[in-house]
Formats: C-alpha cells, structure tokens, sequence
C-alpha cells in the first residue's frame, strides 16, 4: 500500500471515529419596541441612544436583527440553534400586551427562519416571555398555544408540540440520534407566584425523570436546554429556583447522572459567560453545564447595586454528533460602543476556548481539570471574569471573595454546600497565613540570636 493510500485510510477513520457538527447558542435578546421613544427598559436617561444599543437599555430591533445576521456571517451551515429564551424587553406589565409579547417573539422567529433556512431551532421560553412576567403557570394557557403552533415546524412530532402546548416542554430527537430536552425551567423560578405550592409543578420532575430513563433504555444521548438554570449564579451567588425546587430538580438528575447519558445542559438567564460542571456520585465530572451571555446589553439597576456593562455575545458550539460531547466553544461579541461610533458592527472572535484556557475540549473533564488549574492559578479567574462580561471592560473587579464564589460555583448546586467550601478556602487562607507568620517569627528570632552572639 502506498504512502498516500495509507494517509488517506488514516485521514477517514480519524473522521469516522469523531464526526464533528456545530450548533449556535443564543440567548436573551429582550427586544424594547420603545427604544427610539419611551426608552422603557432603559435604567437610567439616555440622552443619546446609540444605533445598536445602550449599556442601560434593552435591544432595538437592529442589534437584535444584526446579531441573527452576524450568527449566519460567521457559520451558516450548523446542525441546530440553541435559543434559549427572553424575547421581552424589562418592562412593566401595564405597558405591555399578550399581542405584544406574542409579536415580538414571532418576530424574532421569523428572523431566525429566514437567516437559518431548514435548520431547527430548539426554543425555550425564558421568565419575561410571559405576561404578566415570571407567571409562568403549570397549565395551558394562551401563550403556550400560540407559541407551540409559532414553532412546531421546529419541535416537529404532534404529541411534542401537544405537550407544549399543555407545559411549554418537549422532547425531540435530532437527525443525529441525539435527544433534546427543552424544558420550562421558569415554573420553578423564585419571582413566580403560581407554583411554589404546587409539588411538580405541570408535572415536569416526573416528565423528566422519565424521558431519562427511557433514554438510558434506549441508549440515547440527552442534552437539556433552557431558560433559567439551576444551583447557583457566581459571584453574585443567586439561587434562580425556590429551594425546594432546586432540590428536586437535582435530585431528579442525580438518579440518572451516573448513566452517563447527558452530555450537556445549556441554559441563558444569567446575561453572562459561564460554565459548571456536574460530578456523578463518585464525585467523577459527569457532565458540563454552559451558560450563554445575552444579546441585550441592559444592565441592572438597583438601589443596592449596579450591574456591571456587558457587550452582545453569541456562542458557536462543536461537539461530537455520535457522542453528544462538546469540543469546542467560539465565543463571538461586538463592542457596543465601537458599533455605535462607526455605526456599523464587527461580529469578532472574543476567544476560543481551548486556545485561552488550554484544555481539550470543553466537556465535564477538562473544564474539572481547568477548574483544579484555577484554585492555583488565579489569572485563570480574572480571565474567566473578563469573559463573563464579555470583554465590557470590568477586569480587576474580582478580588478573593469573588473569585471563591466562582470557584465553589463550578463544583456546588446546593447554597450550603458553596458556602462550606468557601469556609474551607478562608481556613486553608488562615492556615497559610498562620504558618507564613510562624516562619517570619522563628526567623527573626534566630536572626537576632545571631546578631546577639556575634556581639
């Protein structure tokens, strides 16, 4: 066999052993019809609006319409999108409408369709979807119709498009084996009113616990997508689910994670960069979880606190097509100040993962292994804290409380539990800090014992 033969030969099994795909992820894009007028998302006066968007304020339609553009710019030709939810804009319930909200999203819709022609989109709801916002109920409702009819091209089989319609989840199968679970994680939300007396709520825990088993049964891969995420938001340390919902939810997954048939769970809300990892019972990372930053570049406004400036971001994914596993992530933004002075955008690579964090891939091990680096390594965590705004301009704002709130977050679901491995990081500071002063003690005092000799 000649040379050529056998690299050809090699070259093919490479490739049949890790047939590669891609899939965008984007998130959050909180559309304000009244930008140009009202201005009624907007945090603070914005004496000059910028043509893409403000710091303080929900998207126009333009940086909504530019980022779908820039996603097909950039990669046309992808497997799916992943949209996971927040199409409506912050604003106060008595300024909006079903219709309204119902528009907005069908807008948006229309617009992912018409750049992503053939291509499904699996869609979740996020907390501001509904009206009045964050009262997601465990019923059919108005909503649910509409926006199970506004996607079933998508969501594909009746029965799922049914099931939206009753719960606003579903579950499909991929053309690539994959099973894909596009849950109502908004049902559990701690702004929502209608659920936190309800056990499971719309039935979803029990929905869940059994499409993973019959997905172990049928040895499907899953991968789990939606709006709101749970365990614990870093540094901010926020738990997005009533405690009692958090619980189950894990409890839920850990019946099935040592299975090892989810590959992936992928979530918006948080309107930044990030990443955890989910370890199976043998305290083994199982599987990643990874957050997408927001279209929208509004920042919150309280009398507490001020959020911190973000600029758009879409995520770009490779991952596995036989295994599920993700490769790769390429994480692209404009900077929203440039955009608006040049009154056009620049849809540029923020970074690749593996090149900035050297690591393999980006699945449950290697992002383990690249949290272990940045216990010792903390320019990994300033790095990470630039990403999480995206590249907005808040590096050095991390100090070492921070930066334990996200190191404990990559690993911890529970409030309690990231809160004992925190106090195991101030020990383990306090014990350092006793013994470099012992050290500091036992040196001077031998220096002086010599000094007093000598004379």
């Amino acid at each position: 066999m000649s040379r050529l033969a056998i690299f050809v030969l090699c070259f093919t099994i490479v490739n049949c052993a890790e047939d590669v795909g891609w899939f965008w992820h984007v998130t959050d894009f909180h559309y304000d019809f009244s930008y140009w007028t009202d201005q009624l998302s907007c945090n603070d006066v914005v004496t000059s609006p910028g043509i893409f968007g403000d710091y303080w304020c929900d998207s126009p339609w333009l940086l909504i319409k530019d980022s779908i553009e820039g996603m097909k710019g950039i990669k046309s030709k992808v497997d799916f999108v992943l949209w996971t939810g927040d199409n409506i804009a912050h604003i106060k319930d008595e300024n909006l409408t079903l219709e309204m909200n119902i528009d907005s999203i069908n807008n948006i819709t229309n617009e992912l369709k018409r750049n992503f022609p053939g291509i499904k989109v699996y869609a979740t709801l996020g907390n501001h979807d509904y009206l009045p916002n964050n009262q997601f109920p465990p019923t059919t409702n108005e909503i649910y119709n509409q926006i199970g009819d506004m996607w079933k091209d998508w969501i594909g089989e009746t029965a799922q498009v049914n099931q939206f319609k009753t719960s606003a989840y579903y579950s499909l199968k991929t053309v690539h084996g994959l099973r894909i679970l596009g849950l109502n994680t908004n049902l559990y939300y701690t702004s929502n009113k209608v659920t936190p007396n309800v056990t499971d709520p719309a039935g979803q825990f029990q929905w869940l616990d059994q499409q993973l088993a019959a997905a172990k049964t049928n040895k499907e891969k899953v991968i789990i997508t939606a709006h709101i995420p749970p365990g614990i938001h870093t540094p901010a340390n926020i738990v997005w689910f009533y405690k009692q919902f958090n619980d189950k939810f894990l409890e839920v997954i850990d019946k099935h994670v040592d299975s090892g048939i989810i590959v992936g769970m992928y979530y918006g809300h948080d309107h930044s960069d990030g990443f955890k990892v989910y370890y199976n019972s043998k305290d083994e990372p199982a599987f990643p979880i990874h957050s997408a930053p927001s279209v929208t570049p509004w920042r919150y406004k309280i009398p507490e606190e001020t959020g911190d400036p973000h600029n758009p971001g879409v995520k770009l994914v490779s991952y596995n097509r036989t295994t599920g596993e993700p490769l790769n992530i390429k994480m692209y933004y404009i900077d929203l100040p440039d955009s608006n002075s040049k009154n056009k955008t620049e849809w540029k690579l923020e970074y690749d993962f593996n090149d900035v964090y050297k690591t393999k891939d980006v699945g449950a091990a290697s992002i383990d292994d690249l949290a272990k680096r940045m216990t010792k390594d903390r320019s990994l965590i300033q790095m990470y804290y630039k990403y999480k705004d995206v590249s907005a301009g808040n590096s050095g704002k991390c100090d070492t409380d921070c930066e334990e709130s996200i190191l404990c977050g990559f690993k911890y679901y529970k409030m309690s539990e990231l809160e004992n491995c925190k106090t195991t990081f101030t020990n383990a500071s306090a014990r350092v800090t006793s013994t470099s002063l012992i050290i500091e003690f036992v040196v001077t005092l031998v220096t002086l014992l010599i000094t007093l000799r000598l004379r």
